[in-house]
């Protein structure tokens, strides 16, 4: 059977971040119009014990996935694998 891709139709990167003064999260902030979703975790920058992290969001078209799998175009449930494909930006 052939490779058949799929892409997200949504995404954004959620953060809980220090602001510049290192006091205030940044929990606000809305990355998503941004060309690339940032993931990462900052350790120690406010206090010895303080993290910053991120996630990223994204949703796939779960209908279309499901249509191409009742048409035949993708197999049975348990007899395929997906793979989500990412890489590193500088």
């Amino acid at each position: 059977m052939a490779i058949k891709k799929y892409k997200a139709t949504k995404d954004n990167t959620i953060t809980n971040a220090f602001k510049l003064d290192l006091n205030t999260r940044a929990t606000g902030s809305n990355m998503g119009f941004s060309d690339i979703l940032e993931v990462f975790s900052i350790y120690g920058q406010q206090t010895s014990t303080s993290a910053e992290l991120s996630r990223a969001l994204l949703q796939f078209p779960i209908s279309t996935i499901s249509a191409d799998r009742t048409a035949g175009d993708i197999p049975a449930s348990g007899s395929v694998n997906f793979f989500l494909r990412v890489f590193n930006a500088r």
